[in-house]
C-alpha cells in the first residue's frame, strides 16, 4: 500500500543558542513514539566540510545539495515530514530550502529566547575562541529575527521545559492535532 500523503516541510529557525538542535532532536524522538515517519537534519552539520568549495566560504550550497540527497534517501525509506534546524533571515533563505527538497510551503517555527537566556546557552555551548563571535551573532540575530525574520509561528523557549516546547511546536506547526 502507498502512502500518498503530501509531504511537509518544517524548518526550526531562530538565532544562535535559542535551541534549534535541542528541540529538533526531542521533536524527532516524539516524531518517531507517535510513528510518524520524518527526518530531521541540522542543515548546519551538512555544511561542516573542510575545504569547502570555491564561491561558498559558508557551505550554504554545500548543505543544500547534501540536504537535497538527505531528503531524497528519507523519503525512499518512507519519511513523510521533513524537519530542518537552520537560522534562516529572509524569505529567499526560505525559498532555498524549498527548492532543494522540492517541498514547498514550508512551516517555518521560530523559536525565541530572551538576550540573557541566549547569552548564557552559548557561554555553556561554545568554548575558546569561538565564544564572544558567537554571543555576539546570536543578540544580533535574535534583534533581526524578532523584527522581520519569516516565522509561521513563534514558540518561546526561556523557563520551559524542553518537552512543553515541543508540545507547543507540534501543536502549533500543525503537525499532530489538538
Amino acid at each position: 500500500m502507498t502512502d500518498d500523503r503530501p509531504s511537509k516541510l518544517l524548518i526550526l529557525s531562530g538565532p544562535v543558542g535559542v535551541g534549534k538542535t535541542t528541540v529538533g532532536h526531542e521533536l524527532s524522538g516524539r516524531l518517531a513514539q507517535l510513528a510518524m515517519p520524518h527526518t530531521f537534519v541540522d542543515l548546519d552539520a551538512l555544511a561542516q566540510t573542510f575545504p569547502r568549495p570555491g564561491g561558498d566560504p559558508f557551505g550554504s550550497g554545500l548543505a543544500l545539495r547534501n540536504l537535497t540527497a538527505v531528503w531524497s534517501n528519507g523519503r525512499a525509506a518512507g519519511a513523510k515530514i521533513l524537519i530542518v534546524a537552520r537560522v534562516v533571515e529572509t524569505a529567499d533563505d526560505v525559498a532555498a530550502i524549498e527548492r532543494a527538497v522540492a517541498l514547498a510551503p514550508a512551516m517555518i517555527c521560530q523559536l525565541r529566547a530572551s538576550e540573557q537566556v541566549l547569552v548564557d546557552r552559548v557561554a555553556r555551548r561554545e568554548i575558546g575562541a569561538g565564544l564572544a563571535r558567537h554571543r555576539k551573532r546570536a543578540l544580533e540575530l535574535a534583534r533581526s529575527l524578532a523584527a522581520s525574520g519569516p516565522a509561521d509561528v513563534t514558540v518561546e523557549t526561556d523557563q520551559r521545559a524542553l518537552a512543553d516546547i515541543v508540545d507547543d511546536v507540534l501543536r502549533r506547526s500543525g503537525l499532530v492535532s489538538g
